[in-house]
């Protein structure tokens, strides 16, 4: 085969099957690009896209996407007029049936650099039901030069309409050391941080779980600070229930602002961390998500009954539901706390 995916880590399956599929001239118009965020996902429509519009692609030997040509590099910049994101704007839960009508008027307009126009749509489990049945048309006969990637989680929330309409490819995390192998490879942060603070760069292995896009962002001073802020946060929560200490746990939890997206995502640390214990109870050998300090969490599992492990996972995930619901903030946080039987 000519192509090789070379920006993509792991997921060597897929990356077999989508060169396949470039090298025969055998793509469909449409793939659901579907697993965790941080992945591969994006970076394989754009390696893709480089592919087939990469200036050395009618040279048997040469290896494409080459990644510097001119294509290669507009369009792994951002900066391609044919390569078209579509996702979530601004504070809006859901893609709306407006965004895809707009999509739709314009996949006509023929492609301005390239010989394809590539379509991505991000959070595309997003869309509306409305908005997917307005798409449904585009997605069954497009123009030839059109090729969609819907890119989503959880393609369960896609319409069967649509999901029958595109193949499902998933992408799948990587291992720990994988991970560490490819920052220490690939990027300079990444070597100094191992060097000047081997444990925080432990706890962005950790935190990643095994997403590389994830890792990388987190090389970043200010978003590492505030994840690791955050996941120390979760920590005293569980270090005060556990030593019974709920009021200063209700204080800690009843502090953690106004900002849903922020509070989802603490919650979400929260509930990595209490899957972390349940898992314990039941076996000490587990590969842990959350805590890169085996001991102590084995301490911490120790001082809870399953029963109220399982009861305060139940309760930061129908926080997190509520909030995703837009459900007022503080009253979702207080009946959490119900919830969890901390107050």
């Amino acid at each position: 085969m000519s192509c090789h995916f070379d920006a993509v880590v792991g997921n060597v399956a897929l990356v077999d099957r989508l060169c396949r599929d470039v090298d025969e001239g055998s793509l469909s118009h449409a793939y659901i690009l579907e697993g965790p965020s941080g992945t591969g996902r994006h970076t394989l429509a754009l390696s893709v896209a480089a592919a087939l519009s990469c200036e050395h692609k009618a040279d048997s030997k040469a290896k494409t996407p080459c990644g510097k040509c001119r294509n290669c590099q507009k369009i792994f910049s951002g900066n391609s007029p044919d390569i078209i994101s579509i996702g979530l704007e601004g504070d809006r839960a859901s893609i709306g049936v407006e965004a895809i009508r707009q999509m739709k008027n314009d996949i006509y307009i023929a492609p301005n650099d390239l010989d394809f126009k590539i379509y991505i749509i991000n959070n595309s489990d997003s869309m509306t039901p409305q908005a997917q049945n307005a798409f449904l048309l585009s997605l069954e006969e497009p123009p030839e030069y059109i090729i969609f990637f819907l890119i989503c989680e959880n393609s369960t929330s896609l319409l069967e309409t649509v999901r029958s309409r595109a193949p499902s490819l998933r992408t799948q995390r990587l291992s720990d050391d994988e991970v560490k192998e490819h920052l220490l490879k690939t990027d300079r942060r990444a070597i100094s941080l191992h060097e000047e603070s081997p444990d925080e760069f432990a706890s962005v292995i950790k935190v990643s779980a095994g997403r590389i896009g994830y890792a990388l962002s987190l090389l970043d001073t200010k978003h590492r600070k505030s994840v690791l802020e955050q996941k120390k946060t979760a920590r005293n929560i569980i270090s005060m229930i556990s030593s019974s200490d709920r009021g200063g746990a209700f204080e800690v939890i009843s502090a953690l602002g106004n900002k849903r997206q922020d509070v989802c995502r603490q919650l979400s640390y929260l509930e990595e961390a209490v899957r972390d214990l349940i898992l314990l109870k039941k076996d000490e050998a587990v590969s842990l998500c959350f805590f890169e300090d085996a001991e102590l969490a084995c301490e911490l599992a120790s001082n809870f009954t399953s029963e109220a492990l399982f009861a305060l996972y139940d309760a930061a995930a129908q926080a997190i539901s509520d909030l995703e619901a837009n459900a007022n903030v503080r009253l979702a946080l207080m009946n959490m706390m119900q919830r969890a039987r901390l107050i």
